[in-house]
């Protein structure tokens, strides 16, 4: 048993150096702090007679930061497991209130913060309002269910999760739940025909950068198809022509949502080993985790795991997206497919013709 309280836990945490915070808690003080009244604002969370909202919240990062068990922190905080597992689903259900708040579409600036060596890209790509792409998340299944979720050439099981973000790593559409199997072309597609989800359609001059699997119609700006595309496909050869040069370019700006993953996923290691919670409290923990991220980002808030995902990182595919892609039904008019080709070709056109430039 601890020879401290919950309380006096979490208050040591929040007055004790601030790295220990994020060690244990994956966020700064400050940040803390901020969250917890954010909730208690709201009304989503009141302190109790022996529970304060802190200390609540600091149950629920404790098991997503940590996976930490039920047993492990009835210790820890000195409250029963009965207690514990009230704390961390009260949390986790006001959690997903939240994130119905925090993560939202886009304005769709027309002048997106591109920041560092991607601003040049921004203003070819001027359209450009975010990138969408899958990624796995660590799932724990029954074993009859588990053929289902093993993502192709693994042993592990693995949710699919499709999200979109902007040019800051802020998320501005999430969807959770998918087997593992489920190719990323097949979660967009079905995406965007189920009008209960509220897929957020850009306007007719606006688009998402998506990869090859995605159809390159009105509001989404795909690369060319059997041209090299992936970053690594260029580290030991330029781009020699247009197309290759416009899906390097298309590349490293889509990167984007590559990198904001990668914080995810260092923050909260659950991501990466699920805890055996039910499916669908296993969804709501990644629903939180992606809310938790989009606040610190949005708040402008000091933190150490945003500067080691910076514009020069590159972050390697990840998604379900192995073998032929599953081509997505296009949802414009011929119109509209005709328009984004030629939109393609124009900076296809000004990338190459910038490119010489530079070598002259």
């Amino acid at each position: 048993m601890s020879a401290i309280s919950g309380r006096q836990f979490t208050d040591e945490l929040l007055e004790g150096s601030n790295q220990q915070c994020v060690d244990l808690l994956r966020m700064s003080q400050e940040a803390f702090v901020r969250l917890c009244n954010h909730f208690r604002v709201r009304g989503w969370l009141v302190d109790s007679k022996h529970i304060l909202v802190e200390e609540k919240i600091d149950v629920l990062f404790m098991i997503i930061g940590h996976n930490q068990r039920y047993r492990v922190l009835k210790n820890r905080f000195q409250h029963s497991t009965q207690t514990i597992h009230k704390i961390f689903h009260e949390v986790l259900d006001k959690m997903i209130e939240f994130a119905k708040e925090i993560i939202v579409p886009t304005s769709f600036n027309p002048n997106p913060n591109i920041p560092g060596n991607h601003r040049m890209l921004g203003r070819k790509f001027k359209g450009a309002i975010g990138a969408i792409d899958g990624t796995l998340i660590h799932v724990v299944v029954p074993t009859q269910e588990q053929h289902l979720y093993r993502g192709r050439g693994r042993g592990e099981c693995y949710q699919n999760v499709m999200a979109i973000c902007d040019f800051n790593m802020v998320f501005t559409f999430v969807v959770v739940g998918w087997e593992g199997i489920a190719h990323d072309s097949r979660v967009l597609s079905e995406t965007l025909t189920d009008d209960a989800i509220g897929f957020p359609f850009p306007p007719p001059d606006k688009y998402y950068l998506c990869d090859t699997a995605y159809a390159n119609t009105r509001g989404f700006m795909a690369p060319y198809h059997g041209v090299r595309y992936w970053l690594g496909d260029f580290r030991r050869r330029r781009p020699m022509n247009k197309y290759e040069k416009f899906n390097h370019s298309h590349a490293k700006l889509r990167n984007v949502i590559q990198r904001a993953y990668g914080i995810v996923k260092a923050r909260f290691p659950i991501l990466k080993r699920m805890a055996p919670f039910s499916l669908e409290v296993q969804r709501d923990i990644v629903i939180a985790c992606f809310a938790v991220h989009n606040f610190i980002r949005k708040e402008g808030l000091s933190d150490e795991f945003f500067p080691e995902y910076d514009q020069t990182t590159i972050i390697e595919q990840e998604g379900n997206d192995e073998g032929e892609a599953e081509e997505v039904q296009p949802h414009g008019s011929t119109a509209d497919q005709t328009y984004m080709a030629s939109l393609r070709e124009e900076i296809a056109t000004q990338l190459i013709q910038k490119h010489w430039l530079y070598l002259l």
